[in-house]
């Protein structure tokens, strides 16, 4: 579990001048485990950059068995883990844009050139912080023959499945190096529909509280909400009209 320092509890109560009996909010317990364990300096933004935090877009879409879903912990911050020219891994917060280097204490390896890994963060009930990695971009073959068939037929797209496949094969390499590292970051579990849902009715629990499912795909950085809508049966009866 990865807690704050007494003395960085010390310093923040200082800064924003709270009295003795200030408690945090999920959401605020996130967001300080968000800047203090994951990221480092904030980052300036580039035109790039800029480009990249502009195409991430959540929509919502029809539920369909079959298409690949995992859930949402429902206090979590999405972000994006992006690999530079420079060797740093930067970090953005989906829901505002901002950029940051990651924190150099996770000894992550510095991803490949334009690389970028979609997420999610959030608290556990014990209080640990954890990244949850689902999908992602420009993720190497996660085989010879994969690599093989992509070189020969490199304008065919990469469906959401194969994403995973792919991410399954690159997480260890580079997620699960250092202790630090193996506490914070998740690959987090991704199938189909009909079984996600099992996720939702708590047959298979996790250590936070869900906020719902979420689809990934023909593009990483546009998964979907899937909404199945119900219509109630209509019961017709008949009845004679009075004179």
């Amino acid at each position: 579990m990865i807690q704050v320092s007494h003395e960085a509890k010390v310093t923040i109560e200082r800064d924003v001048d709270i009295d003795e009996d200030f408690t945090m909010t999920d959401e605020q317990q996130l967001i300080l485990f968000l800047r203090t364990v994951l990221c480092g300096s904030e980052c300036f933004a580039t035109l790039h950059m800029d480009t990249i935090t502009q195409r991430y877009k959540c929509g919502v879409s029809p539920a369909q068995n079959g298409s690949m879903t995992t859930w949402v912990p429902l206090n979590c911050i999405p972000i994006m883990i992006v690999g530079t020219a420079s060797k740093e891994n930067l970090v953005v917060t989906c829901h505002n844009g901002a950029v940051y280097y990651m924190s150099p204490t996770l000894q992550i390896p510095p991803l490949p050139v334009d690389m970028i890994i979609m997420g999610n963060c959030t608290v556990d009930r014990d209080e640990s912080f954890r990244v949850l990695l689902y999908d992602g971009e420009n993720l190497p073959p996660a085989s010879r023959e994969a690599a093989m068939a992509q070189e020969d037929n490199p304008d065919t797209p990469i469906n959401s499945s194969e994403r995973y496949e792919r991410l399954r094969a690159f997480f260890p390499k580079f997620f699960n190096r250092g202790e630090a590292a193996k506490r914070t970051f998740v690959l987090q579990w991704v199938g189909y529909y009909e079984n996600a849902c099992k996720f939702l009715s708590g047959d298979i629990p996790v250590g936070h509280a869900i906020g719902g499912l979420i689809t990934t795909t023909g593009d990483a950085m546009t998964p979907t909400r899937p909404v199945r809508v119900q219509i109630p049966k209509l019961e017709i009866r008949r009845f004679r009209a009075v004179d």
